[in-house]
């Protein structure tokens, strides 16, 4: 006669996993299915990270490794942690800009008073005012800026994503700002910097190629010194016929 054993004990379930929300700062996703490991987003947009922290990681990421921190740049959610982090940099690089100009003004206040008396202090308002007022003007720039190079994306058939994307670049472009506060060449610098920040983030963020992005970046850019050039030459044409008729009317 068989014995009658007591049925095993049930499985033990598998834990579930933790989700992004609750896991520490830094933490790696779990790799998908069949699929390589996801990379980790941008120290600046993990919940959690330490936000100075977040900040220069992220920073220092874009600056020195660039296709890497825009291929983990989210393209989901809200634009607030981008934005915001165009702000800061956009607010360094102006303050800086102004400090420097303020100085410079003051030197030559000082080795001419007899000039600058009357010129100064408008000037020095003007800087102030802009230092205060930089957030505004770092989102104005962010948006027409955006809508350029997007607008030349379309054209050149490399916007494989919608407009929150080329924000997205933009703003994270934006930490060349920091190059301002290098006296002399760090406008210049931040500014050749920016454009290949600018040609490899749309690339990443578009799934497009970079000989596209770089037309969507360039272009804008030749068509405004063609403009500013057109009108230089315009502007001479006139100054020269005005001093012409001024020589007639002398003799």
């Amino acid at each position: 006669m068989a014995e009658n054993y007591p049925p095993g004990a049930p499985p033990v379930p598998p834990m579930p996993p933790v989700p992004p929300s609750m896991q520490p700062p830094g933490t790696v996703p779990p790799p998908p299915a069949g699929g390589e490991p996801a990379a980790a987003p941008l120290p600046w947009e993990q919940p959690g990270y330490p936000a100075l922290e977040g900040l220069y990681e992220t920073a220092k990421l874009v600056l020195t490794a660039p296709s890497q921190a825009f291929a983990r740049m989210s393209l989901t959610g809200t634009l607030g942690r981008p934005l915001l982090y165009a702000v800061i940099f956009g607010w360094v690089g102006i303050i800086a800009g102004q400090a420097y100009n303020i100085a410079f003004r003051s030197v030559i206040h000082n080795l001419m008073p007899g000039m600058m008396n009357r010129g100064f202090q408008l000037p020095v308002a003007f800087s102030l005012v802009m230092m205060v007022a930089a957030p505004i003007f770092v989102l104005i720039g962010v948006f027409i800026w955006s809508a350029i190079v997007h607008l030349f994306l379309l054209l050149v058939g490399g916007a494989t994503k919608g407009f929150a994307a080329t924000v997205r670049v933009v703003c994270y472009a934006g930490t060349v700002q920091v190059f301002q506060i290098v006296p002399f060449c760090g406008g210049l610098i931040g500014f050749v910097w920016g454009i290949v920040l600018y040609i490899i983030g749309l690339a990443a963020a578009h799934r497009t190629t970079q000989g596209k992005s770089a037309l969507a970046v360039l272009l804008p850019l030749a068509l405004c010194c063609v403009c500013v050039a057109v009108l230089a030459v315009a502007f001479g044409t006139a100054i020269a016929a005005a001093l012409g008729h001024l020589g007639h009317f002398g003799r």
